[in-house]
């Protein structure tokens, strides 16, 4: 059914939308629901409202930002050599980079070990007590920092633009602060991806209502080209997100509370109240099936990279030439 939202959609500006699906909230102990719209402009799936100011800051607790230990310490190693890898595939000479939504700071600390000049933007204070280099993350919003125009060679988006409630005054800023030649990575959820379309509303990266922009990669590239950039590339496979979509998405296909091993190995913590069956199953599932799954979670994500549909995406993109924004 067609309807006009009070929000405007942030990649064509058209107000009128149809019902997409909906999920639940997987962290919170209510289980609320959560309805998604798509733009009947552009395509783009989304939260037609996002939460009140003051229930905004609970939906990222401290859990949320945990410091790695063991192997998810060791696995974070290998994923942040990852990012690095993607920046320097554009940026071979160290400069000055801003990650944004920097979470504990750990890939600002590794880009500044591999000798950049780098620093995190992350205002949640539920962040604050596992911060690594405090000193090079700021506490406020982006466009209250007011450094200044064309400081950065850098600025990389990790799983932060679907959380942001006004992407394209966020992206207006991070243009003003690049170089001329300046780079921009932004790495996106794929609500087209093999992945999101077969697992539906138990898809681990749809993330309710956290993720309140469900993007694909023609919305999110409109999105870019509006704000004045050029898109150079993008790319569909993620050692760090995709093999662990499909994984963590299979288990909850199974039956199994959604999103179990995740919050267990990630946030260090799972749910008191889940129903003693619901647990047992859960556990079982997850001793029985933890490593037979892993190689089909890899030949997956292989396979929906190969044919442009991965479950997250990572765009790279630069100013462009003419100034102007679309």
């Amino acid at each position: 059914m067609k309807t006009a939202e009070s929000v405007s959609c942030p990649v064509c500006s058209l107000r009128e939308t149809d019902f997409h699906s909906s999920g639940y909230d997987y962290l919170a102990a209510s289980g609320r629901e959560f309805s998604l719209v798509r733009c009947l402009g552009c395509g783009l799936v989304y939260l037609p409202s996002g939460p009140e100011p003051e229930a905004a800051g609970a939906l990222y607790q401290a859990a949320y930002y945990r410091k790695m230990r063991g192997l998810s310490k060791f696995l974070e190693t290998l994923f942040l050599r990852e990012r690095r890898r993607a920046v320097e595939r554009f940026k071979k000479a160290p400069g000055t980079l801003l990650d944004l939504g920097c979470g504990t700071g750990e890939f600002a600390a590794a880009m500044r070990d591999a000798g950049w000049d780098a620093a995190g933007v992350e205002p949640s204070p539920a962040a604050k007590e596992n911060a690594a280099g405090a000193d090079k993350i700021y506490r406020r919003d982006l466009p209250d920092l007011k450094f200044p125009a064309g400081s950065f060679d850098a600025v990389t988006l990790w799983q932060v633009l679907e959380h942001l409630p006004d992407p394209a005054r966020y992206l207006a800023e991070i243009r003003r602060l690049l170089k001329a030649d300046g780079l921009l990575l932004v790495s996106v959820p794929n609500i087209n991806s093999l992945q999101a379309v077969f697992s539906g509303d138990k898809w681990f990266h749809l993330d309710l209502p956290r993720h309140r922009w469900q993007f694909t990669p023609e919305t999110v590239s409109r999105l870019l080209v509006r704000a004045g950039f050029r898109i150079r590339e993008i790319r569909h496979f993620s050692l760090e997100y995709n093999p662990f979509g499909w994984w963590q998405s299979l288990f909850n296909l199974l039956g199994c509370e959604i999103n179990f091993a995740y919050k267990r190995l990630k946030r260090g913590s799972v749910r008191k109240d889940s129903p003693a069956a619901k647990r047992f199953y859960t556990v079982l599932c997850t001793a029985l099936f933890a490593l037979p799954l892993l190689p089909a979670a890899f030949i997956l994500s292989f396979l929906e990279s190969a044919l442009r549909r991965g479950g997250v995406i990572t765009v790279s993109a630069e100013m462009d030439g003419d100034g102007n924004e679309r």
